[in-house]
């Protein structure tokens, strides 16, 4: 099968037809909170919609609720501070500066698994291409909701 350029009119056409499409579905077998969807979203905006493959998805749905503990524990860190006391007054680091590390180290494992971090697999120009050229469909079409030209 021959691979079309990122550039060509026929990417063109395929990133418009991917963005008209309704948001890739969960599998069915993975469970998110409500706080983990709008990282769901971003991650799966982060390629190309021919890109996920079922086992992706999965990895992607890990990747959310990942980023969404981030979120959370950052949070409640900048309330905290990073020095607290403990139960006999002396300062010491909040333990959420640990957690708040593994968890960073998992996104970026995870990333990795999904290869969106760093080197593209394959030929990165195209690659990249095909993504960019996605992202402008998803832009228009949102636009195009905002204006009222497309239905929702």
């Amino acid at each position: 099968m021959k691979r079309t350029r990122s550039d060509s009119a026929a990417s063109a056409v395929k990133a418009m037809v991917n963005a008209a499409l309704p948001p890739l579905p969960l599998p069915e077998h993975v469970q998110l909170r409500e706080t983990d969807h709008p990282f769901w979203e971003g991650v799966l905006r982060a390629r190309a919609r021919d890109e996920w493959t079922e086992s992706d998805l999965v990895v992607a749905a890990q990747l959310a609720r990942c980023q969404a503990d981030i979120e959370r524990e950052q949070q409640i860190l900048n309330y905290e501070g990073t020095v607290v006391e403990n139960a006999k007054g002396t300062q010491i680091m909040n333990p959420r500066v640990t957690v708040l590390e593994q968890l960073s180290r998992r996104e970026m494992a995870l990333m990795r698994t999904l290869r969106m971090g760093g080197r593209i697999a394959g030929d990165a120009r195209d690659q990249a291409g095909k993504r960019a050229i996605e992202r402008k469909a998803h832009q228009i079409r949102t636009e195009l909701e905002d204006d009222g030209l497309l239905a929702q």
